[in-house]
């Protein structure tokens, strides 16, 4: 038996306005990091171009990607909101998981793999060549200066980043958990993939600051090399854990343990389920949630199964207002072999 997600229902406490505040901040983390890296890739590519470092060569890739990343993000979050002519019965919500993988598997990978290949031919230039290995300190000064500035915008980037997760972790009652447990359990395609952005821009422009400033100080352009070299590398590795992270929202991942517990309780406290059998979920979006339940009621009756899958589903959006359900539930009886699968 199915009730439509867009259903009235009187007894939810207030989730139109819990919806709204998700509405409001939707999407605010990207708009930050889009805004922050043209400018940082504007001024990397200046440098770039002025100083012929191999360190900010990459970083002006690196900043170039991420520009791109968040366009395909926004892109994909748009797509996502289109109404489905019946060939998609669950939406199109996933296509920001889909934007998400392209962003990892593409940009990523393909900004990584040219700032690794630029740095490799800088370094047998120099190994061929000991003249190149001469440093312009003053140009050199100008790309680190670049680079100290770049820092500090990305910072700001990621410290947005946080405070999207944890104003999301409040409105949806989670305990604060930490950045890297939050990228591990979040279903937000986009607040990912900016996280991820962030702290390897973060990364890479301190292996690029380190290379720099190590060419200055030894006077050896292969120090610079190296640094970009180090980006590059850092784009890759960034990659795999996006392309990691994405791909399993992509295939459909169930609700967090806390989450699950939550549903749980709002089925078992239902008057007129005796007994949960078994329990199935998947994240559609980051707020869009397919779940199917199997549970047993107090009556072998119709009439009375019908109320009380109603109750269900009542109760279900009542305890998690600022998700939307499609939720399924079946009647059924308890067998010893029943399970109530994770």
């Amino acid at each position: 038996m199915n009730e439509s997600q867009d259903s009235n229902d009187s007894s939810t406490s207030n989730p139109n306005d819990i919806r709204q505040q998700e509405a409001e901040h939707q999407g605010a983390a990207v708009k930050a990091a889009l805004g922050a890296n043209i400018g940082v890739a504007i001024a990397k590519l200046a440098a770039a171009f002025f100083t012929g470092s191999s360190a900010m060569l990459s970083e002006s890739v690196h900043s170039i990607a991420d520009c791109s990343n968040e366009i395909v993000l926004m892109a994909g979050g748009r797509f996502s909101k289109h109404k489905t002519d019946g060939d998609h019965p669950f939406g199109l919500y996933r296509a920001k998981y889909l934007a998400s993988f392209v962003v990892a598997t593409l940009l990523f990978f393909v900004g990584g793999f040219f700032s690794t290949s630029e740095a490799v031919k800088k370094l047998f230039a120099i190994a061929e060549d000991s003249a190149l290995r001469d440093v312009n300190q003053m140009e050199l000064l100008v790309a680190f200066i670049v680079v100290f500035i770049s820092a500090c915008l990305e910072g700001y980037g990621l410290h947005q980043s946080i405070k999207e997760a944890n104003e999301r972790m409040e409105r949806t009652g989670v305990a604060h958990m930490g950045v890297f447990r939050f990228w591990r359990r979040t279903k937000s395609a986009e607040l990912a993939s900016v996280i991820m952005e962030d702290t390897l821009a973060l990364i890479g422009l301190a292996f690029a600051g380190a290379g720099i400033g190590l060419a200055i100080l030894f006077d050896n352009e292969i120090f610079d090399a190296f640094g970009g070299l180090m980006v590059g590398l850092v784009l890759i590795a960034g990659s795999l854990l996006l392309m990691f992270k994405s791909g399993s929202l992509l295939i459909g991942e169930a609700v967090d343990s806390d989450t699950r517990k939550k549903i749980e309780q709002a089925v078992i406290s239902t008057p007129g389920v005796e007994r949960l059998l078994n329990m199935q979920t998947v994240h559609m979006s980051e707020d869009d949630i397919l779940l199917c339940v199997k549970v047993q009621t107090s009556k072998l009756d119709r009439d009375y199964d019908v109320e009380t899958v109603n109750k269900i589903e009542r109760s279900v959006r009542t305890a998690l207002p600022w998700f939307r359900f499609e939720i399924y539930v079946e009647p059924d009886l308890y067998r010893a072999d029943h399970k109530i699968v994770s």
